[in-house]
């Protein structure tokens, strides 16, 4: 897996909040700064079965 770098992207993704500090992709402005994101669980009924498939927690490299 290569490192993330958050110098290399630094813009935020537009409309994407984000509160989980653990995360790499976490922006002191509580914004998600990935080039993308990934909602997964295919039989998912309810918000609380999705889940954030793009998640890398921070220190992990």
């Amino acid at each position: 897996m290569s490192e993330i770098n958050l110098n290399d992207w630094n813009e935020k993704l537009p409309g994407v909040g984000c509160d989980v500090t653990n995360c790499v992709y976490h922006g002191k402005d509580d914004h998600c700064h990935a080039q993308s994101i990934i909602v997964e669980s295919k039989n998912a009924l309810r918000k609380a079965e999705t889940f954030c498939g793009t998640f890398e927690p921070k220190g992990s490299m």
